[in-house]
């Protein structure tokens, strides 16, 4: 069963790259498992990853489940941009993380 969820999760992650010109635009539901990854800022010290899972049978939402990790923060970088007056200025931004799935 963690391979399957595994092998989705790949899937739905490879979806996703830049030219979005393979995007699911709907999940297969006579039988699947739908996974979606969210990570938020929670402060500057701590984000916070949503993972859930869906497990689609016939059509029908059979079970969800979420799991929220609080995982380290990855700081902040400094950006150039420009203010509302137009003037250059140094931005600092929050780093994100870059999500990697591997199956075996």
């Amino acid at each position: 069963m963690k391979k399957l969820v595994l092998a989705i999760l790949m899937l739905s992650f490879m979806a996703c790259k830049e030219e979005n010109d393979d995007k699911v635009k709907e999940v297969d539901k006579s039988g699947s498992v739908e996974t979606k990854v969210h990570i938020s800022h929670l402060n500057d010290s701590l984000d916070v990853m949503k993972t859930e899972n869906i497990f689609w049978v016939k059509n029908k939402d059979v079970k969800r489940v979420t799991r929220l990790d609080t995982i380290p923060a990855l700081g902040f970088s400094t950006e150039q941009g420009e203010n509302s007056s137009g003037q250059d200025t140094t931005l600092k931004v929050k780093k994100n993380y870059q999500l990697f799935i591997t199956v075996n």
